[in-house]
This record gives structure tokens, sequence and C-alpha cells, in this order.
């Protein structure tokens, strides 16, 4: 059998589980990607587990926050797979963090020394049954050979 060579991004817990669960279908980062297509997802080994959510995040994570309080979260491995469908900015979900600034056009200005948060809408998540684990993260995009 041929290895499987793809792309992989390294996401915080518990974002990488609800991504892969499909409670969270938006991925925001400060970079713009053209990429369309699968991808890895790798939970990353976190310095500190800190995150902020709104109520309706709350209520919709709660299922991956009660594996995080018990420690049942994978770290530092490919936890599943995900589309990368599309990348904008202030998408409606709840899950999209906004950008201050407005459209001309097709071109979004932003305020000046501010960067927009980009918004990769996600789709067809996959979790695996059991984790690769053992499995170092790097910054932006990087390849992993299943």
């Amino acid at each position: 059998m041929k290895n499987k060579v793809q792309k992989a991004l390294s996401i915080k817990q518990p974002f990488a589980s609800l991504i892969t669960l499909g409670i969270k279908p938006i991925e925001n980062r400060t970079w713009r990607t053209n990429f369309r297509g699968r991808i890895y997802v790798h939970a990353s080994t976190p310095r500190k587990f800190d995150i902020a959510l709104t109520d309706d995040q709350t209520r919709l994570a709660l299922p991956v926050l009660e594996k995080a309080f018990s420690g049942n979260l994978p770290f530092g491995a490919i936890i599943g797979e995900v589309d990368i469908i599309d990348c904008v900015i202030n998408h409606p979900s709840i899950w999209a963090e906004k950008s201050e600034g407005v459209f001309v056009g097709h071109t979004f200005y932003h305020k000046e020394g501010i960067k927009p948060i980009w918004n990769w809408v996600l789709a067809n998540p996959v979790m695996y049954d059991e984790p690769i684990i053992n499995v170092k993260g790097k910054l932006s995009f990087w390849e992993f050979n299943k």
C-alpha cells in the first residue's frame, strides 16, 4: 500500500477536536490561504490550556470540554481530517472571529496596524477512532506522510 502524503495543520485543543467532530466549521487565522482540499488535523501540544468561548459556543462545545477537563483529549497527534473549502472575512458562523474594516468591491480594507482575521471554511470532518500519536506539529501547513 502506497503511503498517503498530504498537508497537515496544527490546531490547539479543544478546537482541533471541535473541528474534527463537525462542531466548529471555521478555523480563524491571521493569514489567508488559497489552498482548497483535504488536510490532516494535528492537535498540538499546549503550553497552556486557555480558551475563551461565548455562551453559544460553550453549549455546542460542552461534550469536548468535558473530555478536556477530565484529561481525555489527545495532544501531539493527528486526530482526523477536514476539507478547506473557502477562505473569507467576517463569515456569519458563531465560530468566526470578525475583522474591523470595509469591503470595496472584492478588496477588504482593515484598520491600520490591525491584521484582518481570515475565516477558513471547513467541511466533511472526520475524527479518527484512534489518533496517530507522537506527531510533532509545525507552524503553517506542513506535510505528513501517513
